[in-house]
């Protein structure tokens, strides 16, 4: 064993953070579990691109993978966890129902994996620095993996938190200082989306107005703003750059134009 030193210590290291749990970061708006997930891998299913299908009560992420399998994960409501746990085969084979197509190419493929699932996916937030320590990430606060924000929030963390170690080390300004902002920076972005997600995940319907433009842009949409539409859901993009009244017109008019 061996004892190391350091100005900051960052904990990149997930839901279940060790260096959270050191310094017992406080926790905030934490939500149990509101879905259950299950996956496993094909081969044989035909299939080069991301596919996502969303039903009343489902959610399904169907994607190619390493070493020619394709991976299907499907989410359901926590409240029916226990329900898809005594026969996961039969409640998977039967929610694929939403998109017939995949759910023929899975049934043709063979499966090379058994299932895997969670309903371990608490929704929260930590204070994400104090005296020493910093938390990016998951560690920092963690979400239903509805929307796929996880990837995208933690790269944003970790370039804030490196701006904000950058100014604290070489004294352009206090380290705490600097740590504060980069809190302030991720709640101000990370916190519409936390509660838009945890709707999604409770497949909690889209305001009629989201529908709306969902349908035109299926209509009549370019792909470039099909690209914004989904990058302003998914926090890649500012949600004003696409949902202001001048873009939106725009598109219902051209779909009332076809």
């Amino acid at each position: 064993r061996f004892t190391e030193h350091a100005h900051i210590v960052i904990g990149a290291d997930g839901r279940n953070s060790r260096i959270a749990n050191a310094v017992n970061a406080p926790m905030t708006d934490h939500v149990p579990s509101v879905s259950c997930y299950y996956f496993s891998y094909w081969s044989g299913v035909p299939g080069d691109a991301l596919e996502v299908h969303v039903g009343r009560e489902n959610i399904i992420f169907a994607f190619p993978t390493n070493d020619n399998l394709f991976a299907v994960f499907i989410a359901w409501r926590i409240e029916r966890f226990h329900e898809i746990r005594t026969d996961v085969a039969t409640h998977f084979m039967d929610a694929l129902a939403i998109a017939p197509d995949l759910a023929e190419r899975v049934r043709t493929g063979h499966q090379e994996e058994r299932f895997y699932g969670t309903a371990d996916l608490p929704n929260f937030f930590r204070k994400p620095y104090g005296p020493g320590w910093a938390l990016v990430g998951d560690a920092g606060h963690h979400k239903d993996p509805y929307m796929a924000l996880g990837i995208t929030d933690a790269l944003r963390d970790a370039d804030l938190v490196a701006a904000a170690v950058h100014d604290g080390l070489t004294g352009r300004r206090p380290m705490q200082e600097a740590l504060a902002d980069f809190e302030q920076q991720r709640n101000q972005t990370s916190m519409p989306l936390f509660h838009e997600n945890l709707a999604r995940a409770r497949f909690t319907p889209p305001p009629p107005e989201f529908l709306q433009i969902r349908s035109a842009l299926l209509t009549n949409g370019s792909q470039d703003d099909i690209n914004q539409f989904l990058m302003a859901n998914l926090g890649l993009l500012p949600r004003e750059a696409f949902f202001n009244p001048q873009n939106i017109g725009r598109i219902m008019q051209q779909t009332a134009v076809a």
